[in-house]
């Protein structure tokens, strides 16, 4: 029972130093810090995760599965098998063109032969409504377009191959309708198990079959990893981000927005907990000596200030994991009615993270200093001047190492991370290059009085007075920046997704067609829509060398490189297609304008010289530019352009997108009627998840504003905490030398104007230039710089800086010249 005793009476020691500490508020400052940042970053992951979750469910939907495994061929049966093994759900279509009968009317269509599982993911809506849209035996669905040339309706029967189906309903929405741009006629889908009977697929018909997945994240994960090696010529794993490029740049967007709030979030929580930390381990110089001067070892102190500073970082996760839960729970209540679909629930890995990363900083910034402590000489309790200096590489590199680590992992971004830390970087050598310029201006005009006082008690400790400025101007960029991204830059990227953009394409228009094309609108009363050439090609050879899809390591190369592309002539330049390199297009002269992001993935470069098949006659031109499209757009957008010397000739048909209002739906059956080759692809559903796209992300990011402003308050209190104590035994001092409280006041007054101004201008300034860098090279949007911000920080971070001022006045009040002799 005694030596239990024994080994438990150290952490009865650490445990009643620390809940003494708690007691007196020592660790007030650096617990408020840590808890800011636990649950600023373990709110701004959590909603970050649920969000991304609900929008990849969202966006799955229009897939109708999590993962696609696509064939020209049938798809053997282990791949669905080893789907179960992850206890994944599986469905499977065929696709394939065919023509349908009703009695004298024939029309060619694109039918599905869908199991009965078909969709995993979203609603197979019909008209009128069902309950049940499952395909059965027999049976089929239409959509409108089919219905309007065949003039068929529910309950008669239609010949398919050998097979009469009867028609169920009509089909309002498909799931992956939108991502089947295969099938460029009206769409019948019919159950699985009829296929074989129907006669339909013969040797040399032209299918495309898929195996949808569907599940946990992980297992689907999994799934696609175990298949990748496995997968055979013409087979290729899609998910909803390759498939549709303007729904991949709206979630790659959104989720670089939440990084972006993330990291500011964390360099914001950072900040605070490196001053507060520093602040903390100074005041320990005369605990530490009490404790040498009663025996302890250096190794036993060491053991000591370790565990103050693990007890108090497992306190902090506590609090912070329950504020942070108790705020993102509230956000999620008050943006409910916003959301398309319930939040999925979240997991406990973002306070996890966010807890370890808060006692990495902890450690890498008080850590050096405590252990260094340890050597405080006992006779530092007789004599306040002796202290054990802390060799400067090993107080800040530590403290500098973890914080970009720190960066690195919740950035999850090189290049964000590398602006963020460039902008810091920046906003540091600015702010001294500030500061010592007006201090020197300072020098040259004041000579007395009260601003020559003040300007000496700044230039005692020039460190100091740097790190002071450094944090504030760290805290006000940091929110300055954070109200750009949630004001400015997302107004801008509503702006690229107007109320009228396009939710409609048609395909397939003859030259013949176009002046009839357009003059339907017109009886409409509908704008014009604009007609440009659609011209199919294969890329057969680069720099005179045999395209083969099977070099490329990458499977989007390899899918892109094997593709038949739609290729186009004339404008290479315009609001949603910017040129980065290279000059126009001549017109006159062959050559080829290639999108930025698919000439990366193919090793495409300005020069080369790229041949394609057109109708079996090679067209060969060299790359004159490369250009970055806004997908987003949902206009017609092409990855590859030509001069209208070496098209215009080519056989072509024409593409237009156009906005149909819902008020005037009777216009799609009439273009099909009129032109039934026409086809036309509602987008709809994939304009609506872009929007809610941005919605989820403008609801995110009010919630990480929040928890930025507490984190940037924090990091405020700690900076100009960091000479509090003592601030309060120079006013004690000067007070006991006569100085009034007036004097005291003016000399306050003049630090703080300087100290705010100073960070205020450099805040806002950095924050403008950084806007205005991140919105053109990470998040591809139009942008101008805000001058107005520095001057608004400048005055923010004076109002801020002069209400410390306030509160010291009230406790110099209550300070006189006996506490001063007290504290020495």
């Amino acid at each position: 029972m005694a030596n239990l005793a024994t080994r438990w009476a150290p952490l009865r020691l650490h445990w009643r130093l620390f809940a003494r500490s708690m007691a007196a508020g020592e660790y007030k400052t650096l617990l408020l810090a840590l808890v800011i940042a636990i649950a600023s970053l373990t709110a701004v992951g959590m909603l970050t995760e649920r969000v991304q979750r609900l929008l990849l469910g969202q966006a799955n939907q229009l897939q109708a599965a999590d993962a696609v495994l696509v064939s020209d061929h049938v798809i053997a049966p282990t791949a669905a098998q080893l789907a179960q093994q992850y206890g994944l759900q599986t469905a499977s279509t065929a696709t394939f063109p065919s023509m349908v009968s009703f009695g004298e009317q024939t029309s060619l269509a694109s039918v599905k032969a869908a199991s009965a599982s078909y969709p995993l993911r979203g609603k197979l809506a019909l008209l009128p409504p069902a309950q049940n849209a499952m395909l059965r035996s027999g049976e089929a669905l239409i959509d409108a377009r089919l219905q309007a040339v065949l003039g068929v309706k529910t309950g008669q029967t239609i010949q398919v191959g050998q097979l009469n189906l009867t028609v169920r309903g009509i089909i309002d929405r498909e799931p992956d309708a939108a991502f089947d741009f295969s099938s460029l006629q009206a769409r019948l889908l019919m159950s699985e198990a009829d296929l074989a009977a129907s006669g339909l697929l013969g040797f040399g018909s032209r299918v495309k079959y898929r195996l949808m997945v569907a599940g946990e994240e992980a297992q689907v994960e999994q799934w696609q990893s175990s298949m990748k090696p496995k997968l055979a010529r013409g087979e290729s794993l899609e998910n909803v981000r390759e498939s549709r490029p303007e729904l991949k740049q709206s979630i790659d967007r959104a989720e670089r927005f939440l990084r972006l709030a993330a990291l500011l979030a964390g360099v914001l929580a950072a900040v605070a907990i490196v001053l507060a930390a520093r602040r903390f381990a100074l005041r320990h110089f005369d605990t530490v000596a009490l404790l040498r001067t009663l025996g302890a070892s250096q190794r036993k102190v060491r053991a000591i200030l370790l565990s103050q500073l693990l007890l108090l970082a497992g306190f902090a996760a506590v609090l912070g994991g329950a504020l942070a839960w108790l705020a993102q729970t509230a956000l999620v209540w008050l943006i409910a009615d916003q959301l398309p679909a319930p939040l999925p629930a979240g997991t406990l890995w973002p306070w996890g993270w966010a807890s370890l990363l808060g006692l990495v900083l902890l450690l890498g910034s008080a850590g050096p200093i405590l252990l260094t402590l340890a050597k405080t000489p006992p006779l530092r309790v007789l004599r306040r001047d002796l202290s054990v200096n802390v060799h400067w590489v090993w107080q800040y590199g530590i403290t500098v190492l973890s914080m970009v680590g720190i960066l690195l992992q919740i950035a999850q971004d090189i290049k964000l991370a590398a602006i963020v830390g460039g902008g810091i970087v920046l906003a540091l050598a600015l702010v001294a290059l500030l500061c010592y310029g007006v201090l020197n201006l300072m020098q040259r005009y004041f000579k007395r009085g009260s601003p020559k006082i003040a300007l000496r008690q700044m230039l005692r400790q020039p460190g100091l007075l740097l790190a002071q400025l450094a944090a504030l101007t760290l805290g006000l960029c940091g929110l300055w920046l954070l109200t750009v991204v949630q004001n400015d830059l997302l107004a801008a990227w509503r702006a690229q997704v107007p109320a009228n953009a396009p939710n409609h394409f048609a395909v397939n228009i003859q030259p013949e067609q176009q002046a009839q094309f357009s003059q339907l609108f017109v009886q409409a009363g509908l704008p014009q829509p604009k007609v440009q050439p659609m011209i199919r090609g294969r890329w057969v050879l680069h720099n005179q060398q045999i395209v083969k899809p099977d070099s490329y390591a990458e499977p989007r190369a390899r899918r892109l490189s094997e593709r038949e592309f739609n290729l186009s002539w004339g404008e290479d330049e315009r609001a949603d297609n910017q040129r980065v390199q290279g000059p126009p297009l001549n017109q006159q002269q062959p050559g080829w304008s290639v999108e930025a992001e698919l000439a990366e993935q193919l090793g495409i470069r300005l020069g080369d010289v790229l041949t394609f098949d057109i109708a079996g006659v090679p067209v060969s031109a060299p790359v004159v530019n490369l250009r970055k499209v806004n997908w987003g757009s949902f206009r017609a957008n092409f990855f590859v352009i030509g001069s209208e010397v070496m098209m215009r000739e080519q056989p072509s048909s024409a593409i237009s997108s156009f906005y149909l209002p819902k008020t005037q739906p009777q216009l799609i059956p009439d273009l099909v009627r009129s032109m039934p080759n026409i086809t036309v692809i509602d987008v709809g559903q994939v304009l609506a998840q872009v929007e809610s796209v941005i919605s989820l992300a403008s609801a995110a990011l009010r919630l990480v504003f929040v928890m930025c402003v507490l984190a940037g308050l924090t990091v405020l209190l700690a900076a100009l905490d960091t000479n509090e104590a003592e601030r309060r035994r120079e006013a004690a001092l000067m007070r006991s030398l006569g100085a009034s409280t007036r004097r005291i006041a003016q000399i306050w007054w003049l630090e703080s104007l300087f100290l705010g101004a100073v960070a205020g201008l450099m805040a806002g300034l950095v924050a403008a230039i950084g806007a205005w860098y991140i919105a053109y090279s990470v998040f591809n949007l139009p942008w101008l710089i805000n001058w107005a911000l520095p001057l608004y920080s400048a005055v923010a971070g004076m109002m801020l800086t002069a209400l410390t001022v306030g509160r010291r006045l009230l406790a110099l009040a209550r300070t006189t010249p006996m506490l001063m002799l007290q504290a020495d």
